[in-house]
């Protein structure tokens, strides 16, 4: 199964370069009857004792020419810091005698097409070479973050570009046994080193085997592709990928599943290729109806050349800039808050798997992605009010605009070797309050949406992984995020009125159960037993319904085929509303806590939470718009003799709808208006100014039109008292207070009752 642009990158052919080859580094290659456990005492023998001076320090200190504190074993304190994988497996390179400028050519002269390149002693450590002072030029020699470049056969230079002449490449050059190389990991910083370390902080030192893929005699792809195990429970993961990557085979793509379903698999369930690796999940069945589902592993190497490009300079400078900005002990605290706050209404995080924990079973900052950290700091800085220790200590928090902006910019460069770090970083960006009170959204969240759902799509987690061979961890998070991406992009369509960028037919998720909520990610006792999960679940049930409103109703084919006849309307609507009723009355007891204000329930919920957030506002609302949202369409078609009487009845429920808004919006307390609302909470708000302002220019008798009326300026100042303590309200105060203030009648074509009511009311001033 060897793709095109395969078979060009499985060899490693090092470039010729017109300098003394003494200078470059000493390289060793494993040899092929090399064993795994003469490999393995080999790089053990290579790690030095703690200041030993007759020792090297570790290939990522060298790299950065720094000094290299190890206290036992490896990590040193710079990988740890970093979230490098603290390796001696690059020698160092060989020093040159002051006064010897032509004895290490004889090689360059024998083979007469070499010459010297520029030195350059004090440029920055670019390169794995940065310590023998070469100057690699990147786009003359190809090599870019130290991470070799892969031989593409009859590649030439381009002409025009200067520099010394390059002869053809001769592979009898480095088949001298003077002239060998090692299976050189690069440098990157995308390489994920979480697990390593996490196995090194426990006394186990993680020491890869060298699993090679067929290549020519030539040479061999320098990475090393074996698939390390996940430690908490013996299976392989997709996700504690050590410097590679996994993407879902789609199928209809150049890769058949029903095809590779028939290739033979070791007992990791895969298969190597001179590239990749294919991982096989399941080989599908006709009973259970399931489809053969594989992953391709590829190094994240192999997508070195693509754009944006990433420096490890670059990331490490956005790490930095995070750790100036919020300490270690702050950070742990922000993340405690995430957890407590955030995660239970938008649970996108674990406890479990790959990242270090600290006794309490926080994740330490350290041992988190720099786009994701960022992230959970932005979202947890509003709640430093509820630490006992942030209330009185951080008195200049960050800024969380800068915090979300290096999410966004840590989280380019690794867009295309995508991770699920990646996806909750993307969720989280999405999940941010707008910061322009004058506008909805711009287009540009709804282009990052549409992101989010690609890489949901590479990553497979629009496939239910209920059966794959995966650790459980990794299968509750996966069914999580799948949700979480369905959840926001549906939502966000029916803001924004777009079309929705998933098709629920290739979205196929089993609903989410009790058991798919780690007790582990739970923080705090306030939740009792079983509803812990419940406000997810249910969002997503309500998310179902959403879609189907907006596919029947709002899209376009849909909108052109039912605005013109309320009979027609009202059959699509009529199911639709009788499954969102039973949705509400299926709701646990005490979910929502103003579902019934009068309950025992409701009070005792009221009081359990009298002194702690309480978030379930935001799906109260929600529910409350998919209300609006029937109404809305329901109402399209204009009165006419024939539907007079329905219309009316329609009416009547829609002025039930919108007193309901009311009431939910002045029932909010403080506790649950400084709670978590989702990010499309502020346009559900203002759709329902928009609604209330519809019912009021279609009144069709004065009665309707001065009800409608009193409610309107009812929830106008009902907005101006709550919009001072919830930023949430701002836009849709502003939508009311822009036609109020211009005139309605100047700006609005009211019904003949509506115009009488507004002059009666003195509201045209």
């Amino acid at each position: 199964m060897e793709t095109p642009h395969m078979a060009a990158l499985h060899t490693f052919q090092p470039p010729p370069m017109s300098m003394p080859l003494p200078q470059m580094p000493s390289f060793h290659q494993h040899a092929p009857s090399l064993s795994q456990a003469q490999q393995s005492q080999e790089d053990t023998d290579r790690a030095r004792a703690y200041k030993s001076r007759n020792k090297r320090p570790c290939d990522f200190c060298r790299y950065k020419k720094a000094a290299c504190h190890l206290d036992s074993a490896p990590p040193c304190e710079l990988c740890i810091r970093y979230n490098k994988e603290c390796t001696f497996i690059e020698s160092p390179a060989k020093r040159r005698r002051p006064n010897d400028s032509n004895g290490s050519n004889d090689m360059s002269k024998s083979n007469g097409r070499f010459e010297h390149m520029s030195h350059n002693n004090g440029g920055p450590a670019d390169t794995p070479f940065a310590d023998s002072g070469m100057d690699l030029h990147h786009e003359l020699l190809g090599w870019e973050d130290g991470v070799p470049p892969f031989h593409m056969p009859g590649m030439g230079l381009t002409p025009g570009m200067g520099g010394a002449d390059f002869g053809p490449f001769d592979p009898a050059l480095y088949q001298d046994p003077a002239m060998s190389f090692v299976a050189l990991e690069p440098m990157s910083a995308s390489t994920t080193t979480a697990e390593t370390m996490h196995n090194n902080l426990h006394g186990h030192h993680y020491q890869s085997s060298v699993n090679t893929s067929p290549s020519s005699q030539i040479a061999q792809l320098p990475v090393n592709l074996h698939l390390p195990l996940d430690s908490t429970s013996g299976e392989p993961s997709l996700d504690n990928q050590a410097s590679s990557n996994a993407q879902i085979v789609g199928i209809s793509g150049e890769s058949d599943p029903y095809l590779l379903s028939r290739y033979r698999y070791d007992q990791y369930n895969e298969a190597t290729f001179q590239s990749i690796r294919v991982r096989k999940m399941n080989e599908g069945s006709v009973e259970d109806g399931s489809i053969p589902t594989f992953f391709t592993i590829a190094h994240n190497a192999l997508a070195s050349k693509a754009q944006p490009i990433e420096r490890s300079e670059t990331t490490e400078k956005y790490r930095r800039e995070v750790e100036d900005m919020v300490s270690d002990e702050v950070g742990k605290r922000l993340i405690r808050l995430f957890y407590k706050y955030v995660q239970p209404y938008f649970p996108l995080l674990t406890r479990e798997g790959r990242y270090v924990r600290d006794e309490a079973g926080v994740r330490e900052p350290s041992g988190v992605p720099t786009c994701i950290l960022a992230a959970i700091y932005g979202h947890a800085l509003p709640f430093c009010a509820w630490d006992e220790k942030l209330c009185v200590e951080v008195y200049t928090p960050p800024s969380a605009d800068a915090l979300f902006r290096i999410a966004w910019l840590a989280c380019m460069p690794v867009l295309h070797t995508p991770s699920l770090a990646v996806q909750q970083t993307m969720l989280l960006l999405l999940q941010r309050r707008p910061t322009n009170k004058h506008v909805s959204d711009t287009p540009w969240k709804w282009a990052m949406m549409s992101t989010a759902v690609s890489i949901a799509q590479a990553l497979g987690l629009n496939r239910d992984p209920s059966e794959w061979p995966l650790p459980a961890w990794e299968i509750k998070v996966r069914k999580r995020l799948g949700w979480a991406v369905f959840v926001q992009e549906k939502w966000l369509a029916l803001n924004f009125g777009h079309s929705s960028h998933i098709q629920s037919d290739d979205w196929d998720l089993e609903p989410l159960t009790d058991d798919d909520f780690a007790d582990a990610d739970r923080d705090g006792p306030d939740a009792p037993a079983g509803f812990w999960g419940q406000h997810f679940i249910k969002l997503c049930e309500l998310t179902v319904i959403v879609d189907e409103i907006m596919h029947n109703l709002f899209s376009l084919r849909a909108t052109k085929a039912l605005h013109g006849s309320l009979e027609a309307t009202l059959e699509v609507a009529k199911p639709l509303r009788i499954r969102l009723t039973a949705w509400f009355q299926s709701l646990p007891a005490g979910l929502l806590s103003q579902s019934n204000p009068a309950s025992p329930d409701s009070t005792r919920r009221r009081k359990s939470l009298q002194h702690d957030l309480d978030g379930s506002g935001s799906l109260h609302l929600a529910y409350i718009t998919a209300k609006i949202e029937l109404f809305r369409a329901m109402l399209r078609p204009r009165v006419t003799d024939t539907n007079a009487a329905a219309v009316s009845a329609l009416r009547t429920g829609a002025l039930a709808v919108a007193k309901e808004v009311f009431e939910f919006l002045e029932g909010l307390n403080a506790q649950e208006l400084e709670a978590f609302w989702a990010s499309y909470t502020r346009t559900n708000f203002t759709i329902a100014s928009s609604f209330m302002l519809l019912l009021f220019v279609t009144s069709p008798t004065l009665t309707d039109a001065k009800e409608c009326l009193a409610l309107l300026n009812a929830w106008r100042s009902l907005l101006r008292i709550k919009s001072r303590s919830c930023d949430l309200l701002n836009l849709a105060l502003l939508r009311l207070d822009g036609v109020f203030v211009a005139g309605m009648e100047r700006l609005i074509q009211l019904s003949p009752s509506a115009a009488q009511a507004w002059s009666e009311g003195g509201q045209a001033k």
